[in-house]
């Protein structure tokens, strides 16, 4: 019992030691080293390969910090693209709606929605990081095989980038999260995302019909991330990203600290909305059509906002914007009393009547509500990602200045999507070549376009057989096959690329005589 209690005490003082240790600088918890190491049973903690990738990424990340710069990446779809990505760029994204639409492990493509099997994701980090592995031995033993006036020669490419990878809304509640987290770390992920969606009716970033559940609930995900995290001994990055630019409902009001962004009625002459928009269904009449028309009746607003205008309106600007700014960080009782005691504004606000046919509240998205949310998960979360609805400077900037205007040392992700028509941005040619470099310098260090994978994939794929149609062998010669060899792209020789002398050195090892080698005489890769 003694012996127990001695390493069970060595422990606990190992694990605080690293809760306090500069990877966890700024960082909070709200459960103690004794309560991890309780978790972990007698049986030594397994060195997880992920682990390995979790530092480097962030040892990468504060670098990047450091010189202004980011990691820029895309979603890599298959084996083939994470490996040829691997000589040009320093980490790697999976994005949970390639696996949505190619991936599923029901083999069932469809949208976004975060409804395939919560193992799906985990399982496309698996085929990638060991097709890293699998490359990183086979360019080990070419080196190591090459005569010594070669060696200097050699170009050692790294192919171990790091994997951060798509964690949705965590696919659940806490248990849901603890296992995905397990499987992400099992499988080779030196970092996840978590989005403040609802699961059930999460949509991909850029649909509309977004339901944001409170700021309360995503902090508790990403607790329940790091808690994951560290009962394995990883120190996976999390990412944590909200939704709140571009979402229109919020499934409960419980924190206040989302009060100042649900839209009320300020019309006291009118009913609630569900009940307007039922009676013209009971009535045979477009039940849309008289939603529309309520929600234009109840002039719809926050309420700092609503108390805002009629400050506004009676002249008193500068207390309007005394208000606001008190009135944005307090919860709606808070706010009201306020309002009444320091301003001598009572006012009709109700944010019952708007609510959905589903029950939810009815908010006002936007880079504000984005950076209040980034205040609540920056202690639970290493870099913090907004998503948005278009390819911006200056809200990159916003939401940028905004965080660290509370949290100065807050690492930040961007997704250069692909579902933003860059054209349309505004942007010039030499602004979007800029574009990535110049958020950098607002604390940017990692950014990536989610489904690039997938885009060059149909891309090249519909050229090629448009092209094969009628040109025939030609077509493949002149798109693919020279290209790769002007190009010197490795899969030009794709039974060398696959590991063919990889695998003919275990045969040799077995035996030197061996007949069945497959790069030997009758290869036609000696063709090349």
């Amino acid at each position: 019992m003694a012996e127990y209690t001695k390493k069970f005490d060595e422990d606990v003082a190992k694990c605080d030691a690293w809760f306090k240790s500069d990877r966890y600088k700024g960082k909070t918890r709200p459960y103690a080293a004794k309560d991890v190491v309780a978790l972990r049973g007698t049986f030594p903690l397994t060195p997880y390969q992920s682990d390995v990738q979790a530092k480097k990424v962030w040892a990468m990340f504060q670098d990047l910090w450091k010189r202004k710069d980011c990691s820029h990446c895309f979603g890599a779809l298959d084996t083939v693209q994470v490996i040829q990505m691997a000589k040009y760029l320093t980490s790697v994204y999976v994005s949970g709606w390639q696996c949505a639409s190619t991936a599923s492990t029901t083999n069932e493509p469809g949208p976004d929605f975060a409804d395939y099997p919560y193992t799906t994701v985990p399982n496309k980090v698996e085929q990638l990081f060991k097709a890293q592995l699998f490359h990183d031995r086979k360019q080990h033993q070419e080196y190591l095989a090459l005569p010594a006036d070669k060696k200097a020669a050699f170009k050692h490419v790294d192919f171990m980038r790091p994997i951060v990878a798509d964690a949705d809304t965590g696919h659940g509640g806490t248990t849901a999260i603890l296992k995905l987290c397990r499987l992400f770390a099992e499988k080779g992920a030196a970092g996840i995302h978590l989005e403040d969606q609802k699961p059930g009716t999460k949509k991909c970033g850029h649909m509309g019909g977004k339901v944001l559940v409170s700021t309360r609930e995503h902090c508790d995900r990403l607790i329940t991330a790091r808690l994951a995290f560290d009962v394995l001994g990883t120190e996976t990055v999390i990412v944590a990203r909200t939704d709140a630019e571009g979402a229109t409902l919020l499934d409960k009001n419980i924190d206040p600290r989302d009060h100042a962004f649900i839209l009320g009625s300020t019309n006291p002459n009118i009913g609630d909305c569900n009940g307007c928009a039922q009676a013209a269904h009971d009535a045979g009449k477009d039940a849309n059509k008289a939603q529309a028309e309520w929600m234009k009746s109840a002039n719809l607003k926050t309420y700092p906002d609503a108390v805002a205008d009629v400050l506004t309106q009676k002249g008193e600007v500068e207390k309007a914007k005394a208000w606001k700014k008190q009135a944005m960080h307090l919860g709606h009782l808070e706010a009201k009393a306020l309002a009444k005691k320091e301003y001598n504004v009572e006012i009709f606000w109700c944010m019952e009547a708007p609510r959905a046919r589903e029950g939810y509240y009815r908010i006002k998205g936007g880079v504000e509500f984005c950076v209040h949310r980034a205040w609540a998960f920056s202690p639970h979360a290493d870099l913090i990602w907004m998503e948005c609805a278009m390819a911006n400077v200056h809200e990159a900037q916003e939401f940028a200045e905004g965080v660290h205007s509370k949290c100065p040392n807050q690492l930040l992700a961007y997704n250069c999507s692909p579902s933003f028509n860059w054209d349309a941005s505004g942007m010039t040619d030499k602004e979007m070549m800029d574009f990535q470099t110049t958020i950098a310098k607002m604390g940017y260090v990692w950014q990536f376009i989610t489904l690039a994978g997938f885009h060059l994939d149909s891309l090249m794929a519909t050229r090629f057989a448009r092209d094969y149609e009628t040109r025939y062998m030609l077509a493949y010669v002149e798109m693919i096959q020279r290209p790769e060899r002007a190009e010197k792209v490795e899969t030009l020789t794709h039974q060398k690329w696959s590991g063919a002398n990889y695998m003919d050195t275990y045969q040799g090892l077995v035996s030197a005589l061996a007949a069945t080698k497959a790069q030997q005489e009758g290869s036609t890769e000696a063709q090349f």
